[in-house]
């Protein structure tokens, strides 16, 4: 039985997305399914633990040397990973592996990968699920908030540093491709932001994402139980939000977009769901018909998807968010960003909504439109249901995983 180890650079909790959700969604749906294969999640944890979910299938925590949570204080509040440049404990643990595959090419536990590789002539795969260098020029820019201005004018207006580093890291990025003998990458990102040269183009494929089809489907809802849940009136139409409620995801955005609704005497409320970053910024925009949930089950955010009239995700920094891929399975319309899922519609109008410029007032109007509009609605909805045929994590999982690493493993 081959032995390969998943290398996960982010901290597995319950409100972890990304990433950490991509794996834990395709090891639960193949935990009694998986043969010939013993596999190992890495993940980085408060203490380092183990835990068996399936009988091939280990979840394995590492604690980081250097979490990226001490910039916190700087205003950094992205999901942490470690910044020292190698795991050593990891280091040791990969030895005995077969193939390693990193879910990262920037931080500690890619650039592990790469050392084991070399040293133990382990063969390396990878996936890119993230955009990292556009977050980073955004917390940069965060980062010199922080200090006086001529600071901020040196490093960022003259320098320009936020725009130096993640362009470095995209360099890094190719750079890390070179040791690998497969990648995977998220079929919405833009690979020309990367510049990947032609001799390295052979190694790329594109992966798509899954849903749980048990979970997110058109279905019967008690929606008197869900209003009396949520303090909905009836009569009031409901926007729902479901991400961490950030201004990155376009929280506050949102916000400003409900208010406007309110001010129109639109009787409205928005459910936002998720990690809570800059929930109090929303109340005090959009007041208390923002209704503010926090971390949800599955089986809870089903039920709002089939409950809500919209689903509206403005995201700013996104490559194919999994929130529109389960709006739509449930059969619910997606008002979206071109950058918030945007590439998750196939044409706006008809299996979802997306509002290419950035202005409350015009995000507003167009859902004003929309809500009253029952004709539109249920032509989108048929549309969605009939159109929208997403694959099962596991099927993910066969065609861009197991097919490749057993090609290599030959």
């Amino acid at each position: 039985m081959k032995k390969i180890a998943i290398l996960v650079d982010l901290e597995l909790s319950e409100t972890s997305g990304g990433h950490v959700k991509f794996w834990e969604r395709i090891c639960y749906s193949i935990k009694d399914s998986i043969r010939n294969i013993d596999l190992t999640v890495f993940f980085l944890g408060k203490k380092s633990s183990k835990k068996k979910i399936g009988k091939n299938i280990t979840f394995y925590t590492i604690k980081p040397i250097i979490s990226s949570n001490i910039l916190r204080p700087l205003g950094v509040d992205a999901d942490s990973t470690d910044l020292f440049p190698i795991n050593f404990k990891l280091l040791y643990l990969l030895r005995n592996y077969d193939l390693v595959h990193s879910t990262d090419q920037l931080f500690s536990m890619a650039r592990t990968a790469i050392i084991c590789s070399k040293l133990w002539s382990i063969p390396l795969t990878t996936s890119l699920h993230t955009d990292t260098p556009s977050y980073t020029e955004y917390y940069v820019k965060k980062i010199f908030k922080n200090f006086p201005k001529i600071i901020f004018k040196i490093f960022i207006e003259r320098l320009r540093i936020h725009k130096k580093i993640p362009n470095n890291q995209r360099i890094k990025l190719r750079n890390y491709l070179k040791y690998c003998e497969e990648g995977m990458i998220n079929d919405q990102l833009t690979l020309s932001k990367f510049n990947f040269p032609k001799n390295l183009e052979n190694k790329i494929s594109r992966l798509s994402r899954g849903v749980d089809k048990k979970v997110f489907y058109k279905r019967k809802i008690n929606k008197d139980k869900l209003f009396m849940k949520y303090s909905i009136n009836k009569d009031e139409k409901i926007l729902f939000f479901c991400g961490r409620v950030h201004e990155l995801k376009g929280a506050i955005f949102l916000a400003k977009v409900h208010d406007i609704l309110r001010k129109k005497k639109v009787k409205v409320v928005s459910i936002f769901a998720g990690e809570d970053i800059h929930g109090k910024e929303c109340l005090s925009i959009g007041g208390d018909k923002i209704k503010l949930v926090g971390h949800l089950r599955e089986n809870e955010i089903s039920e709002l998807y089939n409950l809500c009239d919209l689903f509206v995700f403005p995201s700013k920094f996104e490559i194919g968010p999994q929130v529109v891929l389960e709006a739509k399975a449930c059969g619910t319309i997606c008002v979206v960003s071109p950058e918030g899922g945007g590439k998750r519609i196939k044409e706006t109008g008809l299996d979802g909504i997306i509002i290419d410029e950035y202005h409350p007032n015009v995000w507003a109007n167009t859902i004003i439109k929309l809500l009253f509009n029952k004709k539109k609605i249920n032509f989108m909805r048929n549309m969605i249901l009939s159109e929208f045929q997403p694959h099962s994590w596991e099927h993910i999982f066969n065609k861009y995983f197991i097919k490749k690493w057993n090609k290599i493993l030959k």
